[in-house]
């Protein structure tokens, strides 16, 4: 499995009332290395990115046929998993094209908070990575990382997290290591997974993780761990 095993998980803190208080917003993000924001993004602009990433996964075979694409069934005979696998490339290839994809990175919701955050303008990356994970595949989930490893620059970068629709604990969806980001860049070595490296954290770490409606997001200082989780829901594809 690349999925590390959480002892201690808490659940998610919305931050959205600390918007409003820079200062506190501020301090708890020094201290924990990540804030969840619940019903930060519209759902139905969310949902409508979901729906043209499902519609490239039928087009691709992904989806089981006979099923409503908007359930997002998984092929069970397709087990495509991100790598240069040219079924993952031919998909992640159409996805680039997708406008709706990049512009979410835009939203004046994510850039507001951001702004808040750090108290200025700010510069979104340009790098925007979707996954896709079907059922079953726990060799295949995400590492637990530090995002700084793959971004480089400043450390003082902040990353965001979207699920595509909601996304409960039995679909995997990302869990972070608590106050990691004081433990600097740690070493990586090589790990199962997406993106093929990985750092070793402490047994009793605390991590952070839940259910996650549509809209909801977290934002990940990039030295803070965190991993995908895995995908057992039997039968669904997480996006």
């Amino acid at each position: 499995m690349a999925m590390m095993e959480m002892r201690h998980v808490e659940p998610f803190e919305d931050a959205t009332p600390l918007l409003s208080e820079p200062k506190v917003l501020r301090e708890k993000a020094e201290a924990d290395g990540l804030l969840f924001f619940q019903g930060l993004l519209d759902p139905v602009k969310v949902n409508a990115l979901r729906a043209q990433i499902l519609q490239l996964c039928d087009l691709h075979g992904w989806v089981e046929e006979g099923t409503s694409i908007g359930k997002g069934i998984a092929n069970g005979e397709a087990m495509v998993c991100e790598s240069r696998d040219p079924r993952w490339i031919a998909f992640y290839n159409d996805l680039q094209r997708v406008r709706d994809f990049h512009a979410l990175a835009l939203d004046d919701a994510i850039i507001g908070a951001l702004e808040v955050l750090f108290g200025e303008s700010v510069l979104p990356h340009p790098r925007n990575i979707c996954r896709v994970v079907f059922p079953d595949t726990a060799t295949h989930s995400t590492p637990p990382h530090q995002d700084n490893l793959y971004i480089g620059g400043s450390e003082q970068t902040w990353t965001v997290w979207i699920p595509a629709g909601d996304c409960p604990v039995s679909l995997g969806g990302l869990a972070a290591a608590k106050g990691t980001r004081k433990l600097g860049r740690l070493e990586d070595v090589e790990g199962q997974g997406a993106g093929g490296r990985q750092v070793l954290i402490d047994d009793d770490s605390t991590w952070v993780g839940g259910d996650y409606a549509c809209g909801d997001a977290i934002f990940l200082h990039s030295l803070t761990v965190h991993q995908g989780c895995d995908n057992v829901s039997g039968d669904r594809l997480r996006l």
